[in-house]
């Protein structure tokens, strides 16, 4: 038997030889592990700096700030740094301050109060954002244009209530009231809409006001004391000097001579007021972190945010003030409401 071998013929190859490969191989990684290396290594991040003027000191409002720019990434010892600083009530301080945070180039700057944040505007570049709280009119001041549209470099949170919560909270309080005076810093633009507004509302409602514009806390006393038997209750307003104090010496008045306190500040009832109706401020800190946190994050412009107040606002009473002054709580008639000791 004949066996019938076909014939092979070598075909030409087009693999290379396993050496060869390995060497292409490792010449292309030669090439590539540097470009590899610096894809990995790690940018260093930016570090941001805040220039904060808290204007006499709101720690709660700042560190409501801080918070929400910590929970949006924003974190100190990795990626910001903040300057803060308080003018103690001092125009010229807070000037000073304005021409630091501007020197340093900062970032964004954090602004409380009105007549704060009037003087920053004036100072910071026009390309920095200003972001502020405890502004309680800040489109009647000239801070903004309105609430839904800022047009400019600044955005942030008022404490400002609608009055007509304060109205309705004296009714269901005090029902007998017939007058009232209000305290307030003069010549502050902020309390001084306040006070007209509260006038306008009272006279509605047949309650007359006494408006009772202070220069200092000196004045708030005697005031006080001169008014005592004049009128029912006494207001405070949300100015810088019912807040540095000017409500503390109204308290230690109203408790002496059985007077209540209507009060728009937080502090000012758990110092002692009887009862207001108030914004927390740090809860207001946190909404303008929040603010700040889109404006450096995603590079939002603060003309295209939206400055906000609290809402609901925070019915707040004092237990042991309702108690010596001998009123009673209808609670079943309130919203909101919390009882501080």
């Amino acid at each position: 038997m004949r066996h019938h071998f076909r014939s092979r013929k070598s075909r030409p190859s087009h693999r290379l030889s396993v050496g060869v490969e390995l060497i292409i191989f490792l010449s292309w990684l030669s090439i590539l592990f540097p470009c590899l290396t610096l894809a990995t290594e790690s940018v260093p991040e930016k570090v941001y700096k805040i220039g904060v003027s808290e204007w006499t000191g709101y720690p709660d409002s700042v560190k409501g700030f801080k918070d929400a720019m910590a929970r949006g990434g924003f974190v100190v010892g990795r990626n910001v740094v903040y300057l803060d600083q308080s003018c103690g009530l001092n125009p010229s301080r807070q000037r000073e301050i304005a021409e630091s945070f501007k020197e340093a180039g900062v970032d964004l700057v954090y602004s409380l109060t009105t007549p704060g944040t009037v003087i920053m505007k004036q100072i910071m570049p026009e390309n920095t954002p200003i972001v502020f709280s405890i502004v309680t009119y800040p489109s009647d001041c000239g801070l903004i244009e309105s609430f839904d549209y800022s047009g400019n470099n600044l955005v942030g949170t008022s404490n400002y209530v609608e009055i007509t919560n304060y109205i309705k909270l004296l009714k269901i309080v005090l029902p007998q009231t017939r007058s009232l005076a209000i305290f307030r810093r003069n010549k502050e633009p902020n309390s001084k809409i306040q006070a007209a507004n509260m006038i306008r509302l009272a006279k509605k409602e047949d309650i007359h006001v006494i408006d009772t514009p202070l220069e200092s806390l000196d004045e708030v006393r005697t005031a006080a004391l001169k008014l005592v038997g004049k009128v029912d209750v006494f207001m405070t307003t949300t100015d810088t000097l019912m807040q540095s104090g000017g409500e503390q010496a109204l308290i230690e008045v109203s408790l002496d001579k059985k007077v209540p306190i209507l009060s728009s500040n937080k502090t000012g009832v758990e110092q002692g007021s009887t009862f207001g109706i108030v914004a927390d401020f740090y809860v207001l800190g946190e909404m303008s972190g929040e603010m700040a946190v889109r404006i450096l994050k995603d590079n939002t412009s603060p003309e295209r945010l939206q400055s906000r107040i609290q809402e609901p606002p925070l019915t707040l009473i004092n237990r042991k003030s309702i108690k010596l002054l001998g009123i009673n709580i209808p609670e079943d008639k309130l919203q909101n409401v919390q009882y501080v000791e």
